[in-house]
């Protein structure tokens, strides 16, 4: 199909591959891995296992997109940013001194932030052999990029599992008001982080909606969990469910 896109999600524990349509964002295809290698070429050799596994996949796609997935990584204002490095950012931010090029950043010039990140070798050296033409950025900052092509008016959480972190982002009035990755196992611990950052941005006594989103059955699972549990607290003045979809949808809204 003309209209459809490649869309790529990884991480060091799991790589999800969907053909989605653009036109109304309907998954055709997606299929979900494990990935339990220890060596960058252990890497590279399983990715291409799997895509050489995959024979359904069109030979050619008028996108292709990937998001890589990983907790460390953070915003910064752009000023902040344009006077420093992206490895100073993030040896500041996470203690770690790292290899410049493990180090990677994208700009949202419609938020006037950078995410800054670490993603290793194997990521891009596989993907950018494999697809040439891919698009690729923190599943974060794609994250933002698509919901702020969205109504951004009304107060909005977001909540995006990934394997060993989630993602929670506040938009109210076109604005990002607050965004972080907080590690979690179980979908209390999502819960007792989404309940610290509703209190400690004050909106105890607001209304808003909520929106999860997830990468396969496993994420899916969390997600439904962690809303029954909102719903059953009732955090928020009053909440609303908006959705619980797949993030790999989200890519179509950022190329």
């Amino acid at each position: 199909m003309s209209n459809t896109q490649l869309t790529i999600h990884i991480s060091r524990t799991s790589v999800h591959v969907a053909e989605v349509l653009r036109s109304n964002q309907e998954i055709i295809q997606q299929h979900h891995f494990e990935l339990l290698e220890g060596t960058p070429d252990a890497y590279r050799r399983r990715l291409k296992e799997i895509f050489n596994s995959i024979t359904t996949l069109q030979d050619e796609y008028p996108e292709y997109t990937m998001a890589w997935s990983t907790p460390k990584h953070t915003l910064v204002p752009l000023s902040v940013f344009n006077e420093s490095s992206s490895k100073a950012v993030f040896q500041l931010m996470f203690g770690d001194a790292l290899d410049e090029r493990m180090i990677d950043f994208n700009r949202l010039m419609e938020l006037n932030v950078v995410n800054v990140f670490e993603i290793p070798d194997w990521v891009k050296s596989f993907f950018i052999i494999k697809y040439p033409q891919i698009a690729f950025k923190h599943e974060h900052a794609m994250t933002l990029r698509a919901l702020f092509q969205m109504g951004t008016f009304k107060r909005q959480i977001t909540v995006s599992v990934n394997d060993e972190y989630v993602n929670i982002t506040i938009i109210h009035k076109n604005e990002l008001i607050f965004s972080n990755a907080f590690e979690y196992q179980t979908a209390e611990d999502i819960l007792y982080n989404l309940l610290f950052v509703i209190e400690q941005e004050g909106l105890t006594n607001e209304e808003g909606s909520l929106s999860l989103y997830y990468t396969d059955d496993k994420t899916e699972d969390i997600a439904k969990q962690t809303y029954a549990l909102v719903n059953q607290l009732k955090p928020l003045k009053s909440i609303k469910l908006n959705t619980i979809d797949s993030i790999l949808k989200l890519q179509t809204l950022c190329v």
